[in-house]
């Protein structure tokens, strides 16, 4: 189980006129048919985000790239081929979310199946995730994209720093 963080180059201006952007697509490209009265976490968009915002697409592969790298020795690494992407953007509306636990993986034979997120705003909205016999939290860093095999549960919640 490796989850790694990746730090991007966006900055805040990039990242106000981005999250206005996002909110105007999920207006017309909401999550489900269902919405709002969805039973999975509300205010996310359809999963062909990267459609319609490249620059987020160049940054994942970008960052997918090196995760790959950093989780398999140069001398074992075998080529890929993305054969499944969706891209969506999740929208926190509350201080806090209902738990919903959830992964992401499809369980494809001989598939390396991956998850990410990036944090567009400031947040305390973390993700914690459920491995044996432990709980996760992973702290909310701005514009860095996380990475972690795709069968790991997973959901929101708040973190608290302890100093």
């Amino acid at each position: 189980m490796i989850i790694k963080a990746y730090p991007t180059k966006h900055n805040n201006n990039d990242n106000k006129k981005l999250h206005q952007d996002i909110k105007n697509y999920l207006k017309t490209h909401p999550c489900c048919k269902n919405f709002p009265t969805c039973e999975h976490p509300r205010f996310q968009t359809a999963p062909e985000l990267h459609h319609h915002f490249p620059q987020l697409t160049s940054s994942y592969f970008d960052n997918l790239k090196k995760y790959l790298k950093d989780i398999q020795p140069s001398e074992d690494r075998p080529e890929y081929t993305v054969a499944h992407f969706r891209m969506w953007a999740f929208i926190s509306k509350e201080k806090s979310t209902p738990k919903y636990w959830h992964q992401h993986a499809l369980s494809k034979a001989n598939t390396l199946e991956i998850s990410s997120l990036m944090y567009l705003t400031d947040t305390q909205m973390g993700t914690m995730f459920d491995v044996k016999y432990l709980k996760i939290y992973l702290k909310p860093q701005l514009n860095t994209w996380f990475f972690w095999p795709s069968h790991l549960w997973h959901s929101a919640a708040i973190t608290k720093v302890s100093k």
